[in-house]
């Protein structure tokens, strides 16, 4: 069973590795049977292959920061972010909580990103 400090570990590095447009590093942090629902409420990406296709089409006009501390509890992790999103010469920030999901082996099996497309501001 990964430790706080190993899935709070894994959770800066999602991040850097968001951050960076490696969509593949990504991938890797999460188990073969993982989803993303983001935002919740929208269809999941189940699987590591449609995680892939996700994450590419969406880190490279992302930007994302943590704003707060990683909360743990149990295998899950509550994560405040800002995320900054470019189109082209426009930018737009929205605020986020992520809530992450882990099994035994510190692989990430959901991730569930709370936040509002009409909260979308043009300044942070």
């Amino acid at each position: 069973m990964p430790t706080p400090d190993e899935m709070r570990s894994t959770l800066e590095n999602y991040i850097q590795l968001m951050c960076d447009s490696d969509a593949k590093g990504m991938v890797e942090l999460f188990a073969d049977d993982c989803y993303v629902e983001d935002p919740v409420g929208a269809p999941r990406h189940e699987g590591r292959e449609a995680l892939l296709a996700f994450f590419q089409g969406a880190v490279p006009m992302l930007n994302v920061e943590i704003t707060g501390p990683i909360r743990v509890a149990g295998l899950e992790c509550a994560m405040p972010l800002l995320a900054e999103l470019t189109m082209g010469e426009n930018k737009s920030y929205v605020d986020v909580i992520d809530i992450m999901s882990f099994n035994e082996d510190g692989k990430l099996t959901s991730m569930r990103a709370y936040w509002n497309p009409a909260e979308m501001r043009p300044e942070r």
